[in-house]
């Protein structure tokens, strides 16, 4: 399926651990000219190495800044001998000096379902990059790997398009199964064992602090460090509590403009003004000209009260962006409905934090739905997770509603079964963590990941004030708390920064 060699146990890198980035030209010939077989040991990963697959930044140089391969793994390790191989993409970013360290880093994406690969751009110019590899691997079922568990049913809104996506990945000769934390986290393990890396340091964010917990747990051999941020826990009841840390969110915003003097004479009121317009938007939505997530283009757009509290949601994942949500609010409040996009894709009152461009690789409903349905909603009771939901306000009771029925209905369809009680339980383990977590995030709240740290005896555990979701890089505090850390992490890092970080700096009218 690629259009290169096969570097099955070839090590390609001679400086400290893992891997040099020039390839052996004698282990080329020898492959391709002699016959002689090059062979990995029974059950050992295997590389395949293959031009990378995405737009490379500028000034990169293929085979010296970075290079990419797929790691062969089995589907199903349970039906060894018995199962497909499947491929898992990955990069190798090395780092811009010769004094490099000997333990990378490895990213793990969150979702479940979101991609690494593609994004390589977004980790130029990191501190803590300097002298560090960073490795990008796709996990099964997303981005680049094959097979893909995208979903392109659901993301068109097809009626029944969970039950369509599900049949043809299963004509297609999916294990739905196999696509779990246990087998991701076997999966990072190999790709360690491949590179032929002593040790290295685990990264993940969201869904990546789960993985990467579940590498903690059953594959702790040569894991240095361990950082997570916006931690997802599995002892969490996630959608049980999913309507009152919905409504716990929002109202730490709120009192948040609340307490500060400025924000609060700017837009008075806002908790109420927000639910009474999201209310007016479920009675009567409104349609207007917005814009199109995927290409910029303005289009018509309904609006109801559900949909302004979803993207508001999803809007405070961005640190930039909760600032703006108060003058969004007051906006919309008063017919000016193009300001939520005017949020979400730049044109604010001091200039937007991003636009919309680059490649865009979609995330994998698929694999979301397979890891959400056998660790979280097998072990959870729709029942107590609708009873959870406050009464009021109502606009956000019924959004809460309408999301636990959706999420339990697609496991319904989807099939799978419950997954190995393990993965309902806290992850204890002594090697060295750190645990961030934003004072704002909406999905992963700080109380999970203070939950995660209390099973983790040699952690340490920082809020990020005004921080939403993902903020050990969110500023230069965060990113020198991670450096410290990684230089020593049996040592806590100097976190007397996050003091001096306060609230959000809230974006009022325009004089």
């Amino acid at each position: 399926t690629m259009n290169s060699v096969s570097r099955i146990g070839v090590p390609i890198r001679n400086k400290g651990f893992g891997m040099m980035r020039s390839r052996s030209i004698l282990w080329v010939l020898l492959i391709l000219f002699i016959g002689i077989p090059v062979l990995a040991q029974e059950d050992s990963p295997a590389i395949e190495w293959t031009p990378c697959w995405m737009d490379l930044p500028d000034g990169f140089v293929e085979g010296e800044d970075i290079e990419c391969g797929y790691l062969l793994v089995p589907e199903n390790r349970a039906k060894r001998g018995a199962t497909p191989t499947i491929e898992l993409a990955f990069a190798i970013v090395y780092a811009p000096t010769e004094d490099v360290q000997p333990d990378p880093i490895i990213y793990l994406a969150g979702g479940p379902g979101g991609n690494a690969v593609a994004d390589v751009e977004s980790w130029m110019e990191i501190p803590y990059l300097g002298d560090r590899d960073l490795i990008l691997l796709d996990q099964r079922g997303t981005g680049y790997s094959l097979p893909s568990l995208n979903c392109p049913e659901v993301e068109a809104g097809e009626d029944n398009g969970t039950q369509a996506c599900r049949e043809r990945l299963i004509e297609e000769g999916v294990d739905l199964q196999a696509y779990n934390s246990a087998e991701n986290a076997a999966d990072v393990a190999d790709l360690r064992v491949a590179l032929e890396y002593a040790e290295w340091n685990l990264y993940g964010i969201s869904y990546g602090t789960r993985l990467a917990l579940t590498v903690m747990r059953d594959h702790p051999e040569g894991v240095r460090s361990v950082i997570i941020d916006s931690v997802y826990p599995p002892e969490v009841r996630s959608w049980e509590e999913y309507g009152q840390n919905t409504q716990d969110v929002f109202h730490r915003l709120f009192e948040a403009c609340a307490a500060d003097r400025e924000c609060n004479a700017a837009f008075p009121n806002l908790e109420q003004v927000f639910y009474e317009t999201a209310a007016q938007l479920d009675a009567e939505p409104v349609e207007y000209e917005g814009v199109d997530a995927d290409t910029g283009e303005t289009v018509p757009t309904v609006l109801s009260g559900s949909d302004l509290i979803d993207r508001l949601f999803g809007v405070m994942y961005s640190t930039e962006s909760i600032p703006y949500i108060p003058w969004a609010i007051s906006e919309i409040a008063n017919g000016n409905y193009a300001a939520l996009d005017d949020l979400e894709y730049g044109e604010m009152p001091e200039g937007g934090y991003r636009q919309i461009d680059g490649e865009d690789i979609s995330d994998s409903e698929g694999m979301n739905t397979s890891v959400e349905c056998q660790e979280e909603i097998a072990f959870l009771d729709e029942a107590a997770a609708l009873a959870n939901v406050p009464d009021a306000p109502e606009a956000l009771r019924n959004n809460s509603l309408n999301a636990i029925r959706a999420t339990f209905a697609d496991c319904q369809v989807w099939g799978v079964t419950a997954a190995d009680p393990v993965e309902s339980q806290p992850v204890v383990s002594n090697i060295p963590t750190l645990v961030a977590a934003g004072e704002f995030d909406p999905i992963t709240p700080a109380k999970w990941a203070e939950s995660a740290a209390s099973h983790l005896p040699n952690s340490f555990f920082f809020v990020f004030p005004g921080g939403g979701h993902g903020v050990i890089d969110m500023n230069e505090c965060s990113q020198g708390i991670m450096q410290d850390f990684l230089d020593n992490p049996t040592v806590e890092p100097d976190a007397s920064c996050i003091a001096q970080i306060g609230g959000p700096e809230w974006v009022l009218p325009p004089a």
